[in-house]
Protein backbone atom coordinates (compact mmCIF):
# COMPACT_ATOMS: atom_id res chain seq x y z
CA UNK A 1 0.00 0.00 0.00
CA UNK A 2 1.57 3.59 -1.32
CA UNK A 3 0.65 6.46 0.94
CA UNK A 4 0.42 9.83 -0.71
CA UNK A 5 2.45 12.98 0.15
CA UNK A 6 -0.50 14.42 2.09
CA UNK A 7 -1.75 11.11 3.47
CA UNK A 8 2.10 11.09 4.80
CA UNK A 9 2.61 14.02 5.85
CA UNK A 10 -0.60 13.90 8.21
CA UNK A 11 0.35 10.75 9.65
CA UNK A 12 3.53 12.26 11.00
CA UNK A 13 1.70 15.26 12.17
CA UNK A 14 -0.68 12.76 14.03
CA UNK A 15 2.38 10.70 15.59
CA UNK A 16 3.42 14.28 16.71
CA UNK A 17 0.48 15.62 18.65
CA UNK A 18 -0.05 12.09 20.43
CA UNK A 19 3.29 12.25 21.15
CA UNK A 20 3.08 15.90 22.66
CA UNK A 21 0.17 14.46 24.52
CA UNK A 22 1.06 11.30 26.14
CA UNK A 23 3.95 13.24 27.70
CA UNK A 24 2.38 16.50 28.84
CA UNK A 25 -0.06 13.87 30.30
CA UNK A 26 2.86 12.55 32.71
CA UNK A 27 3.75 16.27 33.68
CA UNK A 28 1.84 16.91 36.84
CA UNK A 29 1.23 20.24 38.09
CA UNK A 30 3.59 21.21 41.54
CA UNK A 31 2.23 24.34 43.92
CA UNK A 32 4.97 25.01 45.79
CA UNK A 33 3.80 26.39 49.77
CA UNK A 34 5.69 27.03 52.52
CA UNK A 35 5.55 28.55 56.38
CA UNK A 36 3.35 31.88 55.01
CA UNK A 37 0.39 29.39 54.11
CA UNK A 38 0.54 28.04 57.31
CA UNK A 39 -3.42 27.95 58.26
CA UNK A 40 -4.50 28.65 55.27
CA UNK A 41 -6.28 26.55 52.20
CA UNK A 42 -4.98 25.45 48.73
CA UNK A 43 -6.75 24.15 45.48
CA UNK A 44 -4.97 21.45 43.40
CA UNK A 45 -6.12 19.26 40.67
CA UNK A 46 -6.50 15.81 40.63
CA UNK A 47 -3.21 14.65 39.59
CA UNK A 48 -0.93 17.55 40.79
CA UNK A 49 1.64 17.57 42.99
CA UNK A 50 2.20 19.55 46.61
CA UNK A 51 5.24 20.52 47.62
CA UNK A 52 5.66 21.87 51.14
CA UNK A 53 8.71 23.45 51.88
CA UNK A 54 9.95 24.16 55.68
CA UNK A 55 12.91 25.31 57.25
CA UNK A 56 14.50 22.87 59.65
CA UNK A 57 17.85 21.38 60.95
CA UNK A 58 18.52 18.17 60.49
CA UNK A 59 21.65 17.93 62.86
CA UNK A 60 19.28 18.25 65.72
CA UNK A 61 17.54 15.13 65.54
CA UNK A 62 14.32 17.42 64.44
CA UNK A 63 12.43 16.41 61.07
CA UNK A 64 9.39 17.55 59.24
CA UNK A 65 6.64 14.57 59.67
CA UNK A 66 3.03 14.12 58.54
CA UNK A 67 0.98 14.19 61.82
CA UNK A 68 -2.25 13.38 59.88
CA UNK A 69 -3.62 13.37 56.19
CA UNK A 70 -6.58 11.47 54.82
CA UNK A 71 -4.90 9.64 51.99
CA UNK A 72 -7.51 8.67 49.62
CA UNK A 73 -7.21 12.58 49.16
CA UNK A 74 -3.58 13.68 49.39
CA UNK A 75 -0.95 10.54 49.61
CA UNK A 76 2.59 12.00 50.96
CA UNK A 77 4.94 10.76 48.31
CA UNK A 78 8.82 11.89 49.59
CA UNK A 79 10.17 13.88 52.20
CA UNK A 80 13.76 15.18 51.24
CA UNK A 81 16.26 17.16 53.61
CA UNK A 82 18.16 20.00 51.64
CA UNK A 83 20.89 22.02 53.83
CA UNK A 84 22.09 25.27 52.93
CA UNK A 85 24.78 26.45 51.29
CA UNK A 86 27.47 25.76 53.69
CA UNK A 87 31.10 26.50 51.98
CA UNK A 88 32.70 26.62 55.39
CA UNK A 89 31.33 23.08 56.21
CA UNK A 90 29.95 24.15 59.46
CA UNK A 91 28.11 21.37 61.61
CA UNK A 92 24.13 22.92 62.25
CA UNK A 93 23.84 25.48 59.76
CA UNK A 94 20.08 24.03 58.74
CA UNK A 95 18.15 23.64 55.53
CA UNK A 96 14.74 22.82 54.22
CA UNK A 97 12.48 19.95 54.48
CA UNK A 98 10.79 19.60 51.15
CA UNK A 99 7.44 17.17 51.77
CA UNK A 100 5.94 16.14 48.44
CA UNK A 101 2.15 14.61 47.83
CA UNK A 102 0.01 13.68 45.12
CA UNK A 103 -3.36 14.70 44.78
CA UNK A 104 -5.35 11.43 44.30
CA UNK A 105 -9.16 11.80 44.60
CA UNK A 106 -11.50 14.63 44.31
CA UNK A 107 -11.95 15.62 48.00
CA UNK A 108 -11.15 17.94 50.77
CA UNK A 109 -8.46 16.81 53.60
CA UNK A 110 -6.59 18.83 56.60
CA UNK A 111 -2.80 17.89 56.06
CA UNK A 112 -1.19 18.34 59.79
CA UNK A 113 2.62 18.23 60.03
CA UNK A 114 4.95 18.18 62.76
CA UNK A 115 8.66 19.10 63.72
CA UNK A 116 9.64 16.48 66.31
CA UNK A 117 11.88 14.52 67.58
CA UNK A 118 10.75 11.44 69.16
CA UNK A 119 7.68 12.49 71.26
CA UNK A 120 9.03 15.94 71.55
CA UNK A 121 7.26 18.61 68.99
CA UNK A 122 9.18 22.03 68.35
CA UNK A 123 6.55 23.38 66.00
CA UNK A 124 3.74 22.27 63.47
CA UNK A 125 2.24 23.46 60.28
CA UNK A 126 -1.92 22.59 59.06
CA UNK A 127 -3.17 23.29 55.34
CA UNK A 128 -6.53 22.89 54.03
CA UNK A 129 -6.13 20.77 50.56
CA UNK A 130 -9.32 20.71 48.60
CA UNK A 131 -8.99 18.51 45.34
CA UNK A 132 -10.85 19.36 42.99
CA UNK A 133 -11.25 18.75 38.72
CA UNK A 134 -11.23 22.36 37.67
CA UNK A 135 -7.37 23.72 39.57
CA UNK A 136 -8.56 27.08 40.19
Amino acid sequence: MKLSRSAMAFSIALLVALTLVIANAGAAKITRVGRAQNGKSVILSRGAQLLVSLKGNATTGYAWKVRSVNKSVLKPLTVKYVPNPNPKHLVGSGGVYKLRFGARAFGTTVLKLVYARGKKSAGSYWLRVIVSGSGT
